[in-house]
């Protein structure tokens, strides 16, 4: 754990390169939307990269892009207005339960208590097999890049 000032985080070796906390209240949708449109290829290791955006973990993601309903091998430049406003919602949903709940369920807090946020919540994440909870089809597990990712099929389109 660290902890920095906060007009001394530009500074610190983990905090410099950190994008924006999609959860403060001054970063808007027209500012997501701006940060999205400079992405290059698929969206979730562009949710995934820190500098992007701060917060978004593997764990987080599932249900982000699922609640959009948005691939997560979907190509940013084919990203519509509305689809990009449907993940900033989801982003902040998903993130603003988590911290209300204390974080994952592996993630301890300042005091060394686990977080509430549990399998329980999650909608598709870690669900291989399961059925959706919107259409009944079966999640699945994929590759995408260096990492796995659970998805809907008839939910999120590639």
């Amino acid at each position: 754990m660290h902890l920095v000032a906060d007009d001394e985080m530009h500074a610190h070796a983990m905090t410099r390169d950190l994008g924006p906390s999609p959860l403060d209240p001054e970063f808007t949708a027209d500012d997501f939307r701006g940060l999205v449109r400079r992405g290059r290829g698929m969206i979730k290791p562009f949710l995934l990269d820190q500098r992007h955006l701060s917060g978004i973990g593997n764990a987080y993601i599932h249900d982000i892009l699922f609640r959009a309903r948005i691939h997560p091998r979907r190509q940013i430049p084919g990203l519509s207005d509305a689809e990009i406003d449907a993940l900033y919602a989801s982003v902040r949903d998903v993130l603003g339960t988590a911290i209300v709940m204390g974080g994952a369920y592996y993630e301890k807090d300042f005091y060394g208590h686990p977080g509430g946020y549990t399998a329980e919540h999650w909608l598709v994440g870690y669900a291989d097999g399961q059925p959706c909870p919107v259409c009944g089809a079966t999640i699945r597990k994929i590759k995408t890049g260096s990492t796995s990712s659970y998805i809907c099929p008839p939910c999120q389109t590639l």
